[in-house]
């Protein structure tokens, strides 16, 4: 399973379409000029395949098209996939239309409508181009996580950016980002096939065995520790049980049978727990703790009457001794004279007679107000022995509540001590049933015991298994398989150098996983691509890698993309437009290059018998047949990817 592109195209605002038209299984040139929105293809087509961010360039195409899309083309018939352009200050759009069947037509502006969302597009591609179940390992000691190999992983292999094709330094797409090299480097094993499908199923393989070796060493170890070096595991046991007086013989010398039998005996053994008496005891104290809180209640309750009666007493002594005094200066002035009848027509002061209408209504009143006063004193004087007898009654009723407190607190503290006592006895109780729950855990694992050699036998049997798996998917396996595709790749490499006169050429080329570069070996050394001069050769480099890949991933039926989408790789030799215009004088050397380039690209594809598209954007326009016929399109004189309607309109 793979795909193909078999058109690009895009909507303007008002619904308008704009289709690029690529046959699949051969070579598609666009050749045209500058500033027409060839090198723009390769964002698009990155975008519509599930990436997580849009590098469709600023300016035209973002100000007029609304959606791009791309119709892929597969076994089973055609994908179609279209997704709306980000809004500005966003990285991306979710809003994705996508569709699968035998013969799709590229949708109508008005149906498209989101139908998946980037996660759920990028698990549909990887199952489209055939990436199954996949998971590379980092190494012992390496703290990144492992990495699943998807779609976005085999891109790197199908894109050569302008930027990128003439690049020393990097040899993939996106390789100068940060985490993509190392990405690179992880995934590209089981893309050439060193880690495949049954590398996976032996990796599944070698987990479950390690799985049941733990399980099985975890229960030789239980049993190890449950029967001991030795004697020593029930000679400790019973020891223990000796000590809380639950063995009687000794049988240190003993075999381990016969220790076992002095085990089940002890476990015979019942522990003694009076729980009634406890449970008794329990209940009298809580009756007790009851009562003293009830005794306590009462006697807050006697106590502040007795203040109250105490304070009323106290007031009713003090209003006695002042009433006393008031009356004793009264009489001894003797300014009224209650025995006498005319004391109310006589004045106070000079004892003359007062005519009637000059009696005074509070000499009268005084009177009055003074005998008022002795009925009040005689009153308090009656009440003083009954507020005595008030006070004594709370006093005695205070006494009897502290003997009864004092009563209960000895109660309390007699039960205290039996608690103790009781205590005591739960603890050794607690201390005996632990250890007769250790002989019996012991008594029950010894049945299992008797015999460990059909377990040891598994346990060989698992590590064995494991070491053989562990040796076939180990790194040193992998290693051999990736150096030995290594070794056939730098051959096709080797001679196709030879072919486009490569400097180096006369070197073997092999591909160096580890710095992700071309390395001819030299006589006096690796020469890394950084080190092989010229923009010529970089570009040449950078072309038989990706056909060797490609030729590789075709032929072996790998699950990566049949699809190389190269941009600008005559850039080096004619950068502007003029040099291919120019008609004038021989051929030239650059021409010839190009040309030789070309036809490099074209050999290969047509050797894979369709079964591989290389999509080139330039502004080549070699004037040979071969080439001509593989133009897809030309975008010179107003014709470009964005229509001028789109723009003027």
């Amino acid at each position: 399973m793979s795909f193909q592109v078999s058109d690009i195209f895009l909507y303007s605002f008002d619904g308008e379409l704009r289709e690029v038209t690529f046959r699949p299984g051969t070579v598609n040139v666009i050749t045209g000029s500058s500033k027409t929105g060839k090198t723009a293809l390769i964002s698009i087509l990155d975008y519509c395949l599930a990436s997580g961010s849009c590098d469709v360039p600023e300016g035209v195409i973002r100000q007029t098209v609304e959606w791009v899309g791309v119709r892929l083309v597969t076994d089973g018939g055609h994908i179609v996939i279209a997704r709306r352009l980000p809004e500005s200050g966003r990285a991306s759009s979710s809003d994705i239309f996508y569709a699968t069947g035998a013969d799709l037509a590229i949708p109508e502006y008005d149906d498209l409508v989101q139908t998946t969302n980037p996660a759920g597009l990028e698990g549909l591609l990887s199952m489209h181009a055939g990436i199954g179940p996949n998971v590379h390992q980092p190494p012992a000691g390496q703290t990144r996580d492992p990495l699943t190999a998807t779609i976005r992983h085999a891109l790197f292999y199908c894109f050569q950016q302008q930027s990128e094709v003439i690049s020393n330094r990097h040899l993939f797409h996106k390789q100068s980002e940060q985490w993509i090299p190392q990405a690179i480097k992880d995934t590209l094993p089981y893309f050439l096939g060193a880690v495949d499908d049954e590398h996976i199923a032996k990796l599944a393989t070698l987990r479950r065995l390690r799985q049941e070796l733990r399980a099985a060493n975890r229960r030789l170890a239980e049993f190890e520790a449950v029967r001991g070096k030795g004697l020593s595991k029930a000679q400790e046991l019973l020891s223990e049980a000796r000590d809380q007086g639950l063995g009687r013989a000794r049988v240190d010398s003993a075999s381990w049978e016969e220790q076992v039998e002095a085990l089940r005996a002890v476990q015979a053994q019942a522990p003694i727990v009076d729980d009634a008496a406890v449970d008794e005891i329990g209940v009298e104290y809580e009756r007790l703790q009851e009562q003293r809180q009830e005794l306590l209640s009462e006697l807050r309750v006697e106590r502040g009457q007795l203040e109250a009666a105490r304070a009323l007493a106290q007031d009713r002594d003090g209003y006695s001794r002042e009433a006393h005094a008031q009356q004793q200066r009264l009489r001894s002035i003797d300014l009224i004279d209650q025995d006498e009848d005319d004391a109310s027509t006589r004045c106070p002061l000079c004892e003359s007679e007062l005519t009637p209408s000059a009696a005074l209504p509070a000499v009268q009143q005084m009177r009055a107000a003074i005998e008022q006063l002795d009925e009040q004193v005689r009153a308090v004087d009656d009440s003083g022995p009954r507020m005595e007898s008030v006070v004594q009654a709370i006093e005695r009723r205070i006494d009897s509540l502290q003997v009864r407190l004092r009563t209960n607190r000895a109660e309390l503290n007699a039960i205290q001590v039996e608690n103790a006592r009781i205590q005591e006895l739960r603890d050794r109780e607690s201390r005996r049933a632990h250890v007769l729950g250790r002989v019996s855990l012991y008594l029950e694992s010894v049945p299992q015991l008797e015999d460990t050699s059909e377990l040891r036998s598994e346990i060989s049997t698992l590590q064995r298994q494991i070491n053989e798996l562990s040796g076939e998917v180990g790194d040193d396996a992998i290693e051999e398989r990736l150096q030995s595709i290594l070794a056939l790749l730098g051959r096709d490499m080797s001679a196709w150098s030879a072919a486009l006169r490569l400097e180096h050429s006369e070197y073997p080329l092999r591909l160096d996983l580890k710095r992700l570069t071309v390395v001819a070996d030299g006589e006096t050394g690796p020469i890394p691509m950084e080190r092989m001069g010229s923009g010529e050769n970089w570009v040449g480099y950078h072309l038989i890698a990706h056909l060797a890949l490609h030729k590789w991933f075709t032929e072996r039926n790998r699950p990566v993309p049949r699809l190389l989408f190269i941009d600008q790789p005559s850039q080096v030799y004619f950068p502007e437009d003029r040099d291919w215009e120019d008609n004038s004088g021989a051929v030239s050397e650059d021409r010839q290059a190009v040309a030789r380039m070309y036809s490099l690209i074209k050999r290969v594809v047509t050797g894979l018998n369709g079964r591989m598209q290389v999509i080139v954007t330039d502004h080549a326009n070699i004037d040979e047949p071969w080439f001509q016929d593989s133009i897809t399109e030309r975008w010179r004189e107003g014709v470009a990817l964005i229509p001028d309607t789109w723009i003027t309109g």
